[in-house]
């Protein structure tokens, strides 16, 4: 277990980083996506995968045996690196690579990706992961609400929170008469949504936890799971404009921690943990110890404190 950064000790602990006492931050032995099987077939959606937590993730799919990946990101070029690195680690020899040029604020992005399914993978749907979104428009984002520009506040939660609706609402139907017995939907939060962060990006991350625990409780009895999961402190590829250097410095977590958590959590079904946020550095031996203690208490879902 590596030495946990400072500002996750120094966070508190309602702010949920360290529900567990033992934290990942690199991808462990025992969730090594190589040595984890997926259900076979299994096709999964990973918007926003051209770099990144969503390369890593559509990677991590495809060395745990994934027969079917869907791709997304703003071009198809931008996707020709993600598509050789899964075939290279392929597990499976059946698996079919689909990229699509998407923008995860427009609804029809979402319903050309429902048709792909359709076309391409029969109209199979095991997982979406919904992980395109943006961290701010521009350096004013970080600063007070005096200077922001508000398009810090507006595309943040169009990108971050209605594109995930889309892709829920036209994804949904396909999860749920494909075929498919994981019908599981991802939607990569942060921890930024129990703290205090950029306003924009703070606001559509709460939101998302919310939509998660929504479409939890709305489509349990039909079979579907859905988890808000924080992702890690990742160091972006290219940082965001403004960012300040101790974010950077925060950033400790590998960037196929997430994907290989997300294999963990999908791989068979955990209805305990539907509806709940979730955070991939957590160990998932002691989560596991865990779960009377979550179910019992109804834990880890957004609710007010009387």
């Amino acid at each position: 277990m590596a030495e946990q950064p400072d500002f996750i000790r120094s966070l508190p602990p309602w702010a949920g980083t360290t529900f567990v006492s033992k934290l990942n931050h690199e991808i462990p032995t025992s969730l090594d996506p190589a040595k984890q099987s997926l259900p076979s077939p299994f096709v999964v959606v990973v918007t926003g995968s051209s770099r990144g937590i969503g390369r890593a993730t559509a990677k991590s799919f495809a060395q745990a045996g994934a027969t079917g990946l869907i791709l997304t990101a703003r071009t198809v070029e931008a996707l020709q690196e993600t598509k050789d690195s899964c075939k290279a680690v392929a597990k499976s020899s059946d698996l079919k690579i689909t990229t699509l040029a998407a923008d995860n604020a427009v609804e029809s992005s979402a319903l050309a990706v429902a048709d792909a399914i359709k076309t391409e993978h029969n109209g199979r749907l095991d997982l979406l992961v919904n992980n395109a979104g943006i961290l701010n428009v521009d350096e004013t984002a970080f600063g007070n609400i005096i200077d922001m520009d508000p398009s810090n506040i507006e595309q943040t939660i169009s990108v971050n929170y209605v594109g995930r609706f889309y892709m829920i609402k036209y994804l949904l139907p396909l999860l749920l008469n494909g075929g498919s017995t994981t019908k599981a939907i991802v939607n990569i939060s942060s921890v930024v949504s129990q703290i205090s962060g950029p306003l924009g990006f703070s606001i559509s991350a709460l939101a998302t936890n919310r939509l998660s625990q929504r479409v939890a409780e709305a489509y349990a009895d039909q079979g579907v799971v859905c988890y808000a999961v924080h992702p890690g402190a990742v160091k972006p590829e290219v940082p965001p404009p403004g960012m300040p250097p101790h974010f950077e410095e925060m950033a400790k977590e590998s960037v196929g921690l997430c994907g290989s958590f997300l294999v963990w959590l999908v791989k068979e079904k955990r209805e305990w943990l539907s509806g709940r946020y979730l955070d991939a550095t957590w160990d998932v031996e002691e989560l596991e110890k865990k779960r009377e203690e979550i179910v019992e208490g109804d834990k880890l879902k957004m609710r007010l404190v009387v």
